[in-house]
């Protein structure tokens, strides 16, 4: 009997090996599938981007090109492509500041006058005779409007200088470091220069047809548009020192994210932001500059053109952080731009079949603007410019694009019955070191703000 007691408490454990051999298969088995997902979900980003990037134009670095089909059935005109385009201009519903100082010292003159008209007492009498007097010292400006531009701003310049990621060459030539646009703007402010509207520089009419506007500004001050291209933080740029980027800060501020965090000095647009926080006189009415994005990467570092790579929740995160970011940026005086949809090179070598064109429109049009906000600017990949009867630029124009901005170091504006064109001048390592002249002839020495951590241009 003892012993039959003690058989019997014997356990069989057989069967529990064969459990726990299958739940350990079953566990590989699924960590498995979850690793050849999450490698075909990366193959697809990385196929995504070298089909719409066969090739990394090295003399742009904003170029690393898209999408270089364009094929007639898979081309997108937008469904109503007049009516996507702002027909009335751009204006941004920028704050208006509400202290009678603050309006004063930002050029709102004629909102300080009817807030104080309201006050009463001998303070705000006062300040009213300062706001009319500066108002009728305004003056017509019949001069040139200037207009300079950057890339996304570098960062870290011992990454993006040191051959490991894109060739050091493009950067040093296309970009400009935070070091260098933070020496800029105390020098634009002395030389007199003030952020100016670019659509304040023309008339637009229900029909399209576009008027030279005239321009008042204080005595002796000098309009000065600013714009930044590219603003999409490219996949090839994440390893070179650059931002990763866009989000807004709890005050409804635009900041860039650095390293997974919010900074306020990672590119232009918060930089300037703060330039003027500290001297409103330098920004006429609050105007700051135009953010102009691609979308071929999606905008403003979201990607949002490759949706079906990522979850539902991510999907709408994404969308609703760059309509976050675009409401921010137009209520700080912002205007948002086309830059294409592609940057495909057959815009530089004006190869662009009308079929490559509307698929390229059609795009930007129906992808990127529903968030980041209708517009009527193009900034002109590669800086490309076309005749005025080019039937593709006549196709650009019908769409509502009727400020169109390419490169041209003498930054002239033309005005022409239903567009209206302003060159552009490069502000970065290829002027600067190569074509000083061109910067110091409207501006200052380009040695003034070089940085020295810079290599030589070759």
């Amino acid at each position: 009997m003892a012993k039959h007691l003690a058989d019997s408490k014997k356990i069989n454990i057989k069967p529990y090996l064969i459990a726990a051999g299958a739940v350990i298969l079953a566990a590989l088995l699924i960590f498995g599938a979850i690793k050849l997902i999450g490698a075909v979900k990366a193959r697809a980003a990385e196929k995504a981007d070298t089909a719409s990037a066969p090739e990394i134009a090295e003399d742009a670095p904003g170029a690393q090109t898209a999408d270089d089909s364009g094929d007639a059935q898979t081309a997108e005109t937008p469904s109503d492509a007049t009516g996507n385009a702002d027909e009335g201009g751009n204006k941004p519903a920028a704050k208006t500041p509400t202290d009678a100082d603050a309006l004063i010292a930002g050029y709102f003159y004629d909102e300080a006058i009817e807030l104080l008209s309201k006050d009463g007492s001998a303070e705000a009498r006062e300040k009213l005779e300062k706001a009319k007097a500066l108002k009728a010292q305004l003056t017509p400006y019949t001069d040139k409007v200037y207009h300079v531009f950057f890339h996304s701003l570098i960062v870290d310049t011992s990454l993006a200088f040191d051959n490991k990621g894109h060739p050091a060459q493009g950067y040093n030539e296309w970009m400009t470091t935070v070091y260098e646009f933070k020496k800029m703007l105390p020098l634009f402010l002395e030389k007199d220069f003030i952020l100016f509207d670019i659509t304040d520089m023309c008339d637009i009419d229900a029909n399209g047809k576009v008027t030279q506007k005239e321009i008042l500004l204080p005595p002796g001050k000098k309009p000065l548009v600013i714009s930044i291209d590219d603003v999409n933080y490219y996949d090839y740029m994440k390893p070179d020192g650059f931002a990763e980027r866009l989000d807004v800060d709890e005050n409804g501020n635009v900041v860039t994210i650095v390293n997974g965090k919010a900074t306020y000095d990672g590119d232009v647009m918060p930089i300037l932001d703060a330039f003027v926080r500290e001297h409103p006189e330098f920004s006429y009415r609050g105007a700051k500059g135009i953010v102009a994005t691609t979308g071929y990467q999606g905008a403003f570092g979201y990607r949002i053109t490759d949706l079906e790579l990522y979850s539902e929740s991510e999907q709408k995160y994404m969308l609703d952080k760059v309509k976050e970011v675009s409401d921010a940026l137009r209520a700080t005086g912002w205007q948002i731009a086309n830059h294409s949809y592609t940057h495909n090179q057959y815009w530089n070598n004006k190869t662009m079949t009308m079929e490559q064109l509307k698929y390229d429109t059609g795009r930007w049009i129906n992808e990127i603007m529903p968030y980041v906000g209708k517009t009527n600017i193009l900034i002109s990949p590669f800086g490309v410019t076309f005749d005025q009867d080019d039937e593709r630029y006549r196709y650009i124009v019908s769409l509502g694009f009727n400020i169109y901005c390419p490169v041209g170091s003498n930054m002239n504006a033309r005005y022409f019955d239903d567009n209206m064109t302003q060159e552009r001048l490069n502000l970065d390592g290829y002027t600067m070191m190569k074509h000083p002249e061109r910067m110091s002839k409207y501006f200052f020495d380009p040695s003034l703000v070089l940085d020295p951590s810079r290599p030589p241009m070759k």
